[in-house]
């Protein structure tokens, strides 16, 4: 579905419209080139949709420095990797692609690595950028399906199982391999401080020392530990080390974020499935003709070579959709309070009641355990050595160490192109650093036994030796 520019969320092709739309996007068209839309979501690339003279639709996804808010490094390496970088390995992960995994992805047509100079209040500037053309995938996103039609929860929950389900029986069975143990480190720990330090640098004022180094913090009133106490926790008990590590890798996607994943029939969510019998499969992803666009495409790195294979948890991220209020937080559905108090962080983070996904994800939480053990099947080994008995605490692990990698991802500036260094004006990266801590907090409560159960799940103890054993 081609989205007009009054729908469009991202940061890359907002700058580029305050800065004169038709200039920006003019340059990277050729003559006989014309737009027909642009992609929604997304904080990094441009991504337009073009048409040639009798040809059909195709996108094209520009990834240049200038552009993007935060200044990664050039010769940045694995999470770390700048964009345009990044970009290059997404179109190499898909033209490797298994074939049978490449039906469900869009296929690369041409790429181009350039730069460009532009003169700007310091002089001569040159910018990076990485340009390619991929085929159209027809269709809405599921993000903005739940958007547009406000699904109820249950049928949230049916669609869900139905990404899972294709995740797990055509993607996560290429390239199994047993991770060359210890991953925590390099996957999560380190990211997570390198990622904020970025953030730190982007946006000093707002993710200042105070924020990022207090050992406590408040969050909506409750008095929870900081990353540097939560770090500290993690990285300091071995237990915790050997639950939390994946028992297996293999094929991801990486990125599955809704904005990310294509419908390309919607008329079976359309249906009423109130009165569906519990366990009832109404549809399968084949009738819904799912597709996923922009893999993270970026492995686990042993010997600084990328396996191009990781843990399968990466791809739970509907689930940060909608648990973890990222689609609030992109589309700014909420308000953000953020002071010190005896030099104590506070932050308040108050949803709208009235929000475009309210709705559909207020109660989507009571089918929690029905989807997980029906569509990922996770007490179940994909092979006999891989049994994950600790999932639902690698679960809550995983959700927060993805939150608290993102905030420089989702900075954003004014109509001039600067970026306003204060809390109200960078709420978005704020809000997604407290959902973060939100979920370290649970998933180490869970490590530490005051956690038992979780939307149905019960948590296992970690004491236990038939089940430590394995983790």
């Amino acid at each position: 579905m081609v989205q007009s520019t009054r729908e469009v969320t991202s940061d890359a092709l907002r700058f580029a419209q305050e800065q004169g739309q038709a200039d920006i996007a003019a340059r990277y068209l050729a003559a006989d080139e014309q737009i027909e839309g642009y992609g929604f979501g997304g904080s990094e690339s441009l991504t337009v949709f073009l048409r040639r003279a009798g040809g059909e639709l195709f996108v094209r996804k520009i990834l240049s420095e200038r552009l993007v808010t935060p200044r990664w490094r050039r010769d940045g390496r694995d999470v770390m990797l700048p964009p345009t970088r990044k970009a290059r390995r997404q179109t190499e992960f898909l033209r490797g692609l298994p074939g049978s995994v490449q039906p469900y992805f869009p296929r690369v047509l041409d790429v181009r690595d350039t730069t460009t100079q532009r003169s700007e209040h310091d002089g001569e500037v040159t910018y990076n950028e990485f340009i390619y053309d991929m085929t159209f995938i027809d269709g809405i996103e599921v993000g903005r399906f739940i958007q547009q039609y406000q699904p109820a929860p249950r049928t949230v929950a049916l669609l869900y199982a139905e990404i899972f389900r294709l995740l797990r029986e055509q993607v996560h069975v290429h390239g199994r391999r047993k991770p060359r143990y210890p991953t925590l480190e390099a996957s999560y720990f380190s990211k997570i401080e390198r990622r904020l330090a970025l953030a730190a640098e982007t946006a000093p004022h707002t993710f200042n020392e105070l924020l990022l180094r207090s050992p406590e913090i408040l969050l909506n009133g409750r008095r929870l530990r900081n990353v540097p106490a939560l770090l500290r926790a993690l990285r300091g008990t071995e237990r915790y080390a050997r639950i939390l590590e994946p028992p297996s890798h293999g094929l991801v996607v990486g990125d599955t974020n809704t904005e990310n994943i294509k419908i390309r029939n919607i008329e079976p969510l359309l249906r009423d499935y109130s009165q569906l019998p519990a366990g009832a499969r109404p549809f399968t992803y084949r009738d819904l003709r799912l597709c996923f666009l922009d893999p993270r495409a970026i492995g686990f790195h042993e010997d600084g070579v990328d396996t191009g294979a990781d843990d399968a948890m990466y791809d739970n991220k509907p689930w940060h959709n909608s648990l973890g209020h990222y689609d609030q937080i992109h589309g700014e559905h909420f308000d953000l309070a953020y002071k010190m108090i005896d030099g104590i962080p506070m932050l308040r983070i108050g949803f709208h009641e009235q929000n475009p996904y309210a709705s559909s994800y207020r109660d989507v939480g009571r089918y929690f355990a029905d989807v997980m053990t029906a569509a990922w099947q996770p007490d179940v080994a994909m092979t006999d050595d891989c049994v994950d008995p600790f999932w639902i605490i690698r679960f809550s692990f995983v959700m927060g160490t993805h939150f608290m990698a993102m905030p420089p991802f989702h900075f954003s500036r004014n109509a001039d192109g600067e970026l306003v260094d204060d809390p109200q004006h960078q709420r978005r990266p704020l809000a997604i650093y407290a959902e973060g801590i939100e979920w370290l907090n649970l998933a180490l409560e869970m490590l530490e036994g005051r956690h038992r159960e979780y939307l149905g799940i019960a948590v296992p103890s970690i004491y236990d030796d038939a089940l430590s054993s394995l983790g």
